[in-house]
């Protein structure tokens, strides 16, 4: 009986132990329900209860026009140039005209030196006037050589005489112009061998270039042959006085015979003294046409109205063969010549408006128009010729400036066009973000043409949308916004 109640008396400790320990633990599990309860309710504090807006710029997708251009650079030509060159070789007599100076198609630019030939067109027309005595005089002959008078041959005759003495006396004259003619080119002969010996002098110390000295030596040729061909017409007028010597000669020949009353053929005789007379008079007027012109000759004036752009001659210089006095340049129009690359050249065509940056002659781009395009490209530098044509009306346009033109590569019109730097790339998607009830939405693009600064945009937003164009990088799709400023306001 005794162990019964000692057995219970275990169970029941055992049992008190259980439930204290029991006890413990449910305490315990209610202070950590409470300990993590009381920090959740501390962090739920410290969270904000609204999300951050974001501060953004907007204004509403337009439609308009966008462009794409390639520039090529170049150079200012004058539109026409001309060489100006003298029919005459000869000494410079006055020059009118600078580098620079703007002339009129007309104007004189330079004189050649007329002495000579004024002296020879005097020298031609007193010989037209004996022509014209011998011709009346053979007129006369073959008047009265129908009667066969005695007197009528005399009278021939002494015209004859006449004539063959004034031969003697044109030929007098042509022998001291031909001794003028040779005391000038002496002159001149020994002018310029002494200038050829200050060149050989100066070009052996290095103060002259060699194209200076080879025109000193041209010069120094240039004379020697020109008093060579001084001493041939001397020889030549000489040759012409002794023909006129032997025509008076003949002259009193004819005379003595005449008047020993041998009249044969006097008829024919007369005719063809006539025909010569008139044949010598025709020849002499030939003669004096040309003289003339080369008077005409001596006056060089401008060809074209231009600029004058290089002067190669000087007063009392002698004028060499093959050397343009004056260049001239016609700039009322200029041309821009560029070259440029296969990628444009299709796009190019005669008439097309281009825009051209010419820094030297103006701050704001100047218009032109093509006027020429090279079928075939260079083959040194693949690329084909442009010119373009731009008013030169102002003067401001040099030949030589530096020019830089434009071409259009893509265009188009009345299409959307945003702002370049709107469009945002994101993992391989190109993206805007508009502004739709005061949150950003993330919209997906089609792009066109980019001219750098702005974009032409081809799907995914229409006219009217109100675009973010500020602050764009911050946001992301959903996210709330504040708009700063509305370009559509």
């Amino acid at each position: 009986m005794e162990k019964t109640q000692s057995q219970r008396g275990v169970k029941i400790i055992i049992l008190a132990i259980v439930l204290t320990a029991a006890l413990i633990l449910a305490l315990a599990a209610c202070h950590f329900v409470r300990a993590d309860g009381n920090d959740a309710a501390n962090d739920a504090a410290d969270e904000p209860t609204t999300e951050r807006l974001i501060a953004v710029n907007i204004e509403p997708v337009q439609t308009g026009s966008i462009r794409t251009e390639l520039s090529f650079t170049g150079q200012v030509r004058a539109s026409a140039q001309i060489a100006v060159m003298s029919r005459l070789q000869g000494t410079v007599d006055e020059v009118m005209v600078n580098v620079g100076d703007f002339v009129n198609a007309g104007d004189v630019l330079f004189t050649m030196d007329q002495a000579d030939i004024q002296t020879n067109i005097r020298a031609i027309n007193a010989q037209l006037e004996t022509a014209d005595a011998a011709v009346n005089a053979a007129r006369t002959g073959v008047a009265l050589a129908g009667g066969s008078a005695v007197q009528a041959q005399i009278l021939q005759a002494e015209t004859a005489m006449l004539q063959a003495q004034a031969g003697v006396q044109q030929a007098e004259l042509a022998i001291e112009q031909r001794i003028l003619a040779i005391l000038q080119a002496e002159i001149a002969r020994d002018d310029a061998a002494a200038n050829l010996e200050n060149m050989t002098l100066l070009l052996e110390f290095g103060d002259i270039s060699q194209a200076q000295f080879d025109q000193a030596q041209s010069g120094a040729t240039n004379a020697a042959i020109m008093l060579e061909q001084a001493l041939s017409a001397l020889e030549m007028a000489e040759a012409s006085f002794e023909q006129a010597r032997n025509g008076v000669t003949q002259a009193n020949e004819s005379y003595r015979i005449i008047s020993e009353n041998v009249r044969a053929e006097n008829q024919r005789r007369a005719q063809d003294g006539l025909a010569q007379a008139q044949a010598q008079r025709e020849s002499l007027v030939v003669n004096l046409e040309a003289a003339e012109e080369r008077l005409g000759d001596a006056v060089i004036t401008a060809p074209i109205s231009g600029v004058i752009s290089s002067r190669g001659v000087e007063p009392r210089a002698m004028l060499l063969p093959n050397v343009a006095p004056f260049t001239i340049v016609s700039i009322d129009t200029v041309l821009v010549h560029v070259n440029v690359t296969e990628t444009i050249v299709n796009r190019i065509q005669n008439g097309q408006q281009v825009r051209a940056n010419i820094s030297a002659a103006a701050d704001t781009p100047l218009i032109g128009e093509v006027v020429t395009v090279s079928p075939t490209a260079d083959p040194m530098t693949q690329t084909f010729s442009v010119e373009i044509e731009m008013d030169n009306r102002a003067g401001l346009l040099r030949p030589g400036m530096f020019a830089e033109a434009f071409f259009v590569r893509d265009e188009a019109e009345n299409t959307l066009v945003i702002p370049r730097s709107a469009v945002i790339l994101d993992d391989g998607s190109t993206i805007v973000y508009l502004a739709i009830d005061q949150q950003a939405v993330r919209r997906e693009v089609t792009v066109g043409i980019d001219s750098g600064a702005e974009i032409e945009i081809l799907s995914g937003i229409t006219a009217g949308d109100m675009l973010i164009v500020r602050g764009q990088t911050f946001v992301r799709d959903g996210s709330p916004i504040h708009i700063v400023e509305s370009g559509g306001e």
